[in-house]
């Protein structure tokens, strides 16, 4: 089995970022890469967490958790409480679609934050990114609603599956 681990994300990533920003499979999902770039190095505001996540110690993904209930600006978000944990993700480099490295990730990372004591995970694809969401629901997330073109999705503590050799911590 692939190992799967989450690094902080650094200013020595930088490189690195910007190349998959610049992607189209980036480009076709996310904002503008100098804008998408600032919003990543924002941690000082503590509203998100970014992190590369590596298999076998290479960095494929960037992936980061942020807190809805920081986001009462944003309707489908508002009354969400603070152990509610949001998840976004991309795979870094095209060559790496369609591999299976997302669900693994997504799998990873679900598994690190209900450990952490996030008691629901939301992720917000849009309704046409139609490989987004077979990753999401290959990684037991389920819809429960639409907001402004997005498909709303959560995976809840009880209907996470723990079996299939993924940690707990």
């Amino acid at each position: 089995m692939s190992a799967v681990s989450f690094m902080p994300v650094t200013e020595e990533h930088r490189p690195l970022l910007e190349g998959w920003l610049a992607q189209h499979h980036w480009r076709e999902w996310w904002g503008e890469p100098e804008e998408e770039m600032r919003l990543i190095y924002a941690v000082e505001d503590g509203e998100h967490e970014p992190y590369l996540a590596c298999i076998n110690g290479v960095p494929m993904a960037y992936i980061q958790a942020w807190w809805p209930s920081q986001h009462p600006d944003v309707p489908w978000v508002r009354d969400m409480a603070i152990t509610e944990r949001g998840i976004d993700i991309a795979i870094g480099d095209a060559s790496q679609l369609g591999k299976g490295h997302g669900t693994l990730i997504i799998k990873q990372f679900a598994a690190k934050l209900l450990a952490e004591g996030a008691s629901r995970l939301v992720i917000d694809p849009d309704k046409r990114n139609e490989r987004a969401i077979q990753c999401y629901m290959k990684a037991g997330f389920t819809p429960f609603g639409e907001h402004e073109g997005d498909l709303l999705m959560e995976l809840l503590p009880e209907d996470f599956d723990y079996g299939a050799g993924y940690a707990q911590n």
